[in-house]
């Protein structure tokens, strides 16, 4: 009787209820997650690394549809820090190859703690290509040095774009072959004087354009100048222009009309205000000034955002202090993902803020045609040998957008800290 009881339940909740935990909803081929293993989330905030000797940097490779087990779950050991804007990976459409930056170096053995985690954390440069046709089984091809501490890149079909700290090759341009290895390598003039760098970049639509973010807090563009369609040099549009307090991680429209940039007001996982979201509209031509068209409020410690492929909604990942050591209020908690409608002009329109576990979230990305979202969690509030994970989300469309996640999440190595998408 109990048996038979049981099934009828079912039967009346509907095979939605008995099937609601049943699989993972994305639509692509795959994504592709980095994970930095050296260092626990709060170590931004109080330099203890607290390190799990278990934990190993590495790039996860995801094939959808997700299965039970780890079929289809692939893994590189391949280091990268999560000090930086989520912009330390790129992965070009077709999804053969991953570009992943070694910003920071793995910390000397015995070492504990830095007292400025920022500065004093070992400096990498080098990238590293890793072969992702095989979304079980990803393997690191080979890696060469770019400059010292490269902070961002980004990609435009074979072109790739990389800023550095290191004198005079503080703009690298590699274009590639289809194996990844580089034809042409050159050190392009940023123009900035020794103590600005930049933190953040990237392609217009175009690929006549690159964006930067500095951190002496402006924000600014070259033009690509080319020669029989190869990249030559850049130019400088117009004057860059100060923005925010913090900006950081930034990003072109889907049409390319409009750049937003993270207004973040603090350091990594530290600012204790809620940040911004800033609406740039550049000078193409350079004929007028750059304008800070608007600003709107984010959450507190946002990571980066993502703009949905027919460009109508952008999402905004936030950290709160969530990142903060496990003994104080509000650490652990206050993630969330906050969901704007974006105007015909470019302005944003909040719809909602949406909080969930797990601590220091930083990236997220759309599925190929926005119905679902993918968000890294660094770690859980769990003792013993933690893990990060890739969570995610689905997206109801239309004039009143909402989010609703989803039950299922895929596990990873501890250190979630960037995602791809592979459309």
């Amino acid at each position: 009787m109990k048996k038979i009881a049981l099934f009828a339940g079912l039967i009346a909740m509907g095979p939605a209820a008995a099937l609601a935990q049943s699989t993972i909803d994305f639509n692509a081929k795959g994504i592709v997650v980095l994970s930095d293993g050296d260092m626990e989330a709060s170590a931004l905030v109080d330099g203890k690394l607290l390190t799990d000797i278990a934990a190993k940097d590495q790039l996860t490779t995801i094939k959808f549809p997700v299965v039970r087990g780890t079929k289809g779950v692939g893994s590189s050991i391949i280091s990268n820090s999560a000090i930086g804007y989520t912009k330390t990976m790129a992965v070009p459409s077709f999804g053969r190859l991953a570009f992943v930056l070694e910003n920071k170096l793995k910390p000397a053995d015995g070492t504990s703690e830095y007292k400025d985690i920022l500065s004093e954390f070992p400096v990498g440069e080098k990238l590293y290509v890793v072969d992702i046709s095989n979304l079980a089984d990803p393997k690191a091809k080979f890696g060469f040095p770019v400059g010292k501490n490269p902070t961002a890149i980004d990609i435009n079909k074979n072109e790739l774009i990389i800023s550095t700290q290191d004198a005079g090759k503080e703009l690298v341009f590699i274009e590639t072959a289809a194996d990844g290895k580089p034809t042409r390598f050159l050190n392009l003039p940023a123009a900035l004087d020794s103590t600005t760098h930049i933190v953040d970049l990237s392609w217009h639509p175009s690929g006549d354009f690159i964006a930067y973010t500095l951190n002496n807090n402006e924000v600014g563009m070259y033009k690509v100048i080319r020669e029989a369609g190869k990249l030559k040099n850049v130019d400088q549009v117009g004057k860059a222009i100060k923005v925010g307090v913090k900006p950081t991680f930034g990003s072109f429209s889907t049409d390319g009309k409009n750049y937003y940039v993270v207004d973040a007001k603090g350091e990594q996982g530290k600012s204790t205000e809620a940040g911004e979201l800033m609406l740039v509209k550049f000078s193409m031509d350079g004929s007028t000034e750059h304008q800070l068209a608007s600003q709107t409020a984010v959450g507190v410690n946002p990571g980066s955002f993502a703009i949905s492929p027919d460009g109508s909604m952008l999402v905004v990942v936030n950290a709160a202090k969530s990142g903060s050591q496990w003994t104080e209020a509000g650490s652990g908690v206050g993630s969330s993902l906050t969901l704007f409608k974006i105007g015909a002009d470019g302005t944003l329109s909040k719809v909602a803020d949406y909080p969930f576990e797990g601590i220091y979230p930083r990236s997220v990305a759309f599925d190929k045609d926005g119905s679902n979202l993918a968000v890294t969690v660094f770690e859980y509030l769990e003792f013993g040998t933690g893990n990060g994970a890739v969570e995610f989300w689905t997206v109801t469309k239309g004039e009143t957008p909402s989010l609703k996640k989803q039950d299922a999440k895929v596990s990873l190595g501890k250190g979630a800290h960037t995602v791809r998408v592979i459309p």
